[in-house]
């Protein structure tokens, strides 16, 4: 019996099991986390700043150098780890080279699921972007050129801060993120109510319309590129290729950027080269807001 985009349920249990695309999945964050390490020791460097009480609600901020005649532009990033692991620790890297292109880099964490719901980790995420609304002048950075970038589920949270309608909610203007970098992300949670996923999300009815991305579209002006990888499976394509064209149906300027040769861990060795098409696509979000 079909429940999902045609797919029976063993079929779609192995479409969303993205850790089965790869053999490797530990040489990924063990590389992801030397290169990280390297950074480490730069002056102005502000590690584990609070946004919350939870020891989990806490960023990494990597500032611009001071030598700038104007506050930088901020680009936060958000993990991914199918909402229940991962850690900002491991994307420190990009800094290295987004830095000297005058842009300060944020990484965050997030609560994870099954000991917090979705509701309170799309919470936390938009939270941090308040917090550093508000603190951006303490390390130079822009508040009014904030940029938003994530992968996995790091891409879906990406998507709930783009939404409209909760920046009111917290005090914000609507158009407080002036673009995001989405990759491989999922905006259709539907899929997660039949998966393996289902026993720490515990969504439902109500929850998956609340968290989709999909559901909740930006605003037409917000500038957007969206990403994905190749080796991934034929839903984590279909969930970019989707939202990214309903974001464009809808009047958003949406650009889109594959890469074939990447699988879905891979994809982020991408930041770590300043000629890059997705550092450069990045760049151009800056450049605009």
């Amino acid at each position: 019996m079909t429940i999902y985009q045609g797919y029976d349920l063993a079929a779609l249990d192995i479409q969303y099991d993205i850790e089965a695309t790869v053999d490797d999945l530990d040489s990924y964050r063990l590389e992801y986390g030397a290169l990280s390490d390297q950074i480490l020791g730069g002056e102005n460097i502000q590690l584990d700043v609070a946004y919350g009480s939870s020891p989990l609600q806490k960023m990494d901020i990597f500032p611009a150098p001071e030598s700038a005649d104007a506050p930088s532009p901020i680009v936060v990033y958000i993990h991914g780890g199918y909402w229940k692991v991962g850690d900002k620790a491991g994307y420190r890297f990009p800094a290295q080279v987004f830095n000297p292109k005058g842009i300060t880099w944020i990484t965050l964490n997030y609560r994870l699921a099954p000991d917090v719901t979705l509701d309170d980790i799309v919470d936390d995420v938009r939270s941090a972007i308040t917090w550093i609304y508000h603190h951006a002048a303490d390390f130079g950075g822009d508040r009014d050129r904030i940029i938003v970038a994530g992968s996995s589920a790091g891409g879906h949270l990406s998507g709930m801060i783009a939404a409209t309608g909760w920046p009111s909610e917290y005090s914000l203007p609507e158009n407080v993120i002036k673009g995001i970098a989405a990759a491989s992300g999922l905006y259709d949670l539907e899929p997660f109510r039949h998966t393996s996923q289902k026993e720490y999300l515990k969504l439902d009815d109500a929850s998956v319309v609340r968290n989709s991305p999909a559901q909740h579209l930006p605003r037409t002006e917000l500038p957007m590129l969206i990403i994905w990888a190749g080796k991934e499976t034929p839903e984590f394509i279909r969930q970019s290729r989707d939202y990214g064209e309903l974001c464009r149906q809808a009047g958003n300027p949406v650009a889109t950027l594959e890469y074939p040769d990447h699988n879905h861990f891979s994809l982020a060795r991408e930041y770590n080269n300043a000629a890059s098409d997705l550092v450069r696509g990045m760049q151009k979000l800056v450049e605009g807001a």
